[in-house]
């Protein structure tokens, strides 16, 4: 019933939308006669870079400043029905294809890999088509997130505003625990979702899925050594040695591939044993939350082999290690998620 809603709903957005595209009299860019927000500042569609000027309202109404932080022109008081007028200060282009790309592939990884049927790809000119596509969806999403990490990017600083407790906070490690702070949340709806289906099913009914806590034991001293050989080679950058930070590096990729073989073993048994996604609540629990795990193990060791490429180069030794900083803080959360659903899936 909500599908049929929804789906009705977007009929409506997209006849209306199709009406207004052949009839009626072209809006004004600011049809709101008292608004005072910035979004209505511009023409529509919004020129690039939006704005003349830095959008600021440190004097209670909204004024555009310019390089030097003076007022530009073009402020909420100079705009032509809704068109800021004043000269255009020059940005820095941030437009970009490679999310569009990122999107697409994506789109095209998902149709691919909705072919697998209990593992495994079905046999046949079909199974191919979905093979194929799967394999062309991978290969563009990385291409495409590789390209987008390679564009040039220039963020202008704040200083507006209060930036109270982040002032000392380098821009790039703010981002970091930003996303963090989201990744929480991920996890902790999955572990959270875990909990209640326990409480719901019974907590003394439920029992672990794997039957061994064994595996689970030496993953978790795996990505605890890991963290460690980080930390060793966010050190051996600050005493300027190459060596180091390679080994250190290389340490942590050899534990993470070992966390990935050991996990693969472990599934690979329970799926021998007739244990896997689709048996049970439990079992799906089980597979999805450290299946999300793994997927950032995987993610993290993608970076790591591209530390250790630019660290080999020279990288990270002539007191740019932040990166080195950056990685660590990631790689940390990935251990600590672990601690908590080694307990949870094998233990309690």
């Amino acid at each position: 019933m909500g599908a049929v809603i929804l789906g009705i709903s977007f009929l409506l957005i997209i006849y209306n939308l199709a009406k207004s595209l052949v009839s009626g009299d072209d809006a004004a860019a600011n049809p709101w006669p008292y608004s005072t927000t910035a979004e209505w500042a511009v023409s529509s569609p919004p020129p690039m870079e939006n704005f003349p000027g830095t959008p600021s309202y440190a004097n209670g109404a909204l004024e555009f400043l310019g390089s030097d932080e003076e007022p530009a022109m073009g402020t909420a008081a100079a705009t032509d029905g809704g068109h800021a007028t004043g000269h255009e200060e020059v940005h820095v282009d941030h437009a970009s294809i490679w999310p569009f790309v990122i999107g697409l592939f994506s789109l095209v990884t998902v149709i691919g890999l909705s072919g697998l049927q209990l593992g495994s790809f079905p046999e046949g000119l079909e199974g191919l088509f979905y093979q194929a596509t799967s394999v062309v969806g991978v290969v563009g999403l990385l291409g495409g997130i590789s390209a987008m990490g390679y564009e040039n990017f220039t963020a202008h600083e704040g200083g507006l505003g209060e930036a109270w407790p982040f002032e000392g906070v380098e821009n790039t490690k703010m981002g970091m625990w930003v996303f963090l702070a989201s990744d929480v949340v991920l996890f902790g709806a999955f572990i959270g979702a875990a909990i209640f289906l326990r409480v719901a099913y019974g907590w003394t009914q439920w029992n672990p899925v794997p039957h061994n806590p064994i595996p689970g034991l030496v993953n978790t001293y795996l990505l605890l050594t890991s963290s460690f050989s980080v930390i060793l080679a966010l050190v051996a950058a600050k005493k300027h040695s190459r060596k180091g930070v390679v080994a250190s590096l290389v340490v942590t990729f050899m534990l993470g591939i070992g966390f990935l073989v050991n996990k693969g073993i472990e599934w690979l048994e329970l799926y021998h044993e007739g244990i896997w996604l689709d048996d049970g609540v439990r079992e799906s629990v089980y597979f999805l939350t450290t299946g999300l795990h793994m997927g950032h193990v995987i993610a993290g060791l993608l970076v790591t082999a591209y530390l250790i490429w630019r660290a080999w180069n020279g990288a990270y030794i002539d007191g740019n290690d932040e990166p080195l900083e950056y990685f660590g803080l990631y790689w940390h959360f990935v251990d600590i998620v672990w601690l908590f659903l080694f307990p949870l899936f094998y233990i309690v």
